[in-house]
């Protein structure tokens, strides 16, 4: 029995759905800009923006908390009106907060901007799953690689030329730049062409909570959703504090064809988006012919193979080893927004589920830079990132075990 379609949208026949997720991918790529120039500089430029050490992981982690909730009210808003109003409402947005972080007001207003993000990104988030729900499930990993890819392209874009023009011209300089490019979201959100919308929506949840039993219901389900939560909390721990690591690594003044640490580190955060440009469909298309599960614990062996070199490795190694982390990251997070797309459109209401596992992975995103930095001890670093691969690798042969025996289960 073929599993339902998403309630919401119907593919029209003039429209074309690959050009759906890369312009979708496109208006997102610009919005996201500001939000990764702050994992790259806001550690580095804390004291003198006033803000506490302690207090980063409180910034980095807001947008991630606020979408605890509003994960769930952006499902509703795109069950009810469709993708177009809160996708343009979500652009708008995403530049306003761009600009507070450059103003200097102080923690509140760059508090407000986090959270107001946050918001901006749960819809944004809903959009990509409509653009790919519009495709062949049989394509579903190459599409959310695609998809992914294109988003992440801009984020590698915003910390390269930031970190530049951070070590150029400082930090407000870098910040205005950056907000001129996520202004450019906002035309391409008016642009794109959503897929019709069916008359007959689905009746509404008779609780915001009613996602939860939706999402619990299969074994499957429950343990996509910790392996979403366990990568998220590793790659918010790593974001968070890469610039740091690197600068203990290497060195404050390190340099490398006269690079500062800046620079550098916003190269290396670049090489984790780029790879979600060339390796993420890659993987994400592999992922469709090996299945979804095998394809996450495979990378997740990655994972910690790569951050384990860069814990224990001297010299030059660790930079490398970063880079195979950010290549295996790139297919996970493709393999698993894939996973959880499929086992989606298993159930009566999608969006639902989505938002759920948008929620799981933003609770783990959340509290990886909470943890980290509330530590306050920067020699934890390195114990906190293979712990957190270790937990990964177990959470995804969980699943696949999961899965193995539900596919077992429905041949009988």
């Amino acid at each position: 029995m073929n599993p339902p379609s998403p309630p919401p949208s119907t593919v029209d026949l003039n429209n074309r759905p690959k050009s759906l997720v890369v312009v979708t991918g496109a208006a997102i790529a610009f919005a996201i800009m500001g939000d990764s120039l702050m994992y790259s500089l806001l550690p580095l430029e804390a004291a003198n923006l006033g803000i506490p050490f302690e207090a980063v992981g409180v910034l980095l982690a807001a947008n991630r908390i606020v979408r605890l909730l509003s994960n769930t009210w952006a499902s509703l808003a795109f069950e009810r009106w469709g993708p177009r109003r809160p996708f343009i409402l979500a652009a708008v947005l995403g530049f306003i907060t761009t600009v507070l972080y450059g103003v200097g007001w102080g923690f509140g207003v760059f508090l407000l901007a986090r959270a107001g993000w946050g918001i901006a990104w749960s819809a944004f988030r809903q959009g990509g799953y409509q653009a790919v729900w519009a495709e062949s499930e049989a394509i579903k990993g190459r599409l959310m690689g695609l998809l992914w890819g294109i988003v992440r392209l801009g984020s590698a874009v915003s910390v390269i030329l930031g970190g530049y023009l951070y070590d150029i011209y400082g930090y407000k300089s870098a910040v205005g730049a950056v907000a001129f490019g996520t202004l450019l979201a906002i035309p391409v959100a008016l642009k794109i062409r959503w897929p019709g919308i069916k008359s007959a929506l689905p009746a509404p949840p008779r609780s915001p909570f009613e996602g939860w039993r939706t999402a619990f219901e299969t074994k499957p389900r429950r343990r996509v959703l910790f392996v979403g939560f366990m990568y998220t909390f590793f790659e918010g721990v790593l974001g968070a504090t890469a610039s740091l690591f690197l600068a203990a690594k290497l060195g404050a003044g390190y340099s490398l064809a006269n690079f500062g640490i800046g620079t550098l580190a916003g190269i290396m955060l670049a090489v984790r988006y780029i790879a979600n440009m060339f390796f993420g469909p890659l993987l994400g298309a592999l992922s469709d012919r090996l299945g979804q599960a095998p394809t996450i614990s495979i990378l997740s062996a990655g994972i910690l193979a790569g951050i384990s070199g860069a814990v224990l490795l001297p010299g030059f190694w660790p930079l490398l080893c970063l880079a195979l982390v950010f290549f295996a990251g790139s297919g996970m997070f493709a393999a698993c927004n894939a996973a959880a797309s499929g086992l989606a459109q298993q159930t009566k209401r999608p969006q639902l589920f989505v938002g759920f596992f948008s929620t799981s992975i933003d609770a783990g995103a959340a509290l990886g830079p909470l943890l980290v930095y509330s530590t306050g001890n920067e020699n934890l670093f390195s114990a906190i990132y293979i712990s957190a691969a270790i937990l990964l690798l177990i959470s995804s042969f969980r699943y696949m075990h999961a899965e193995k025996w539900a596919g077992f289960a429905a041949g009988l």
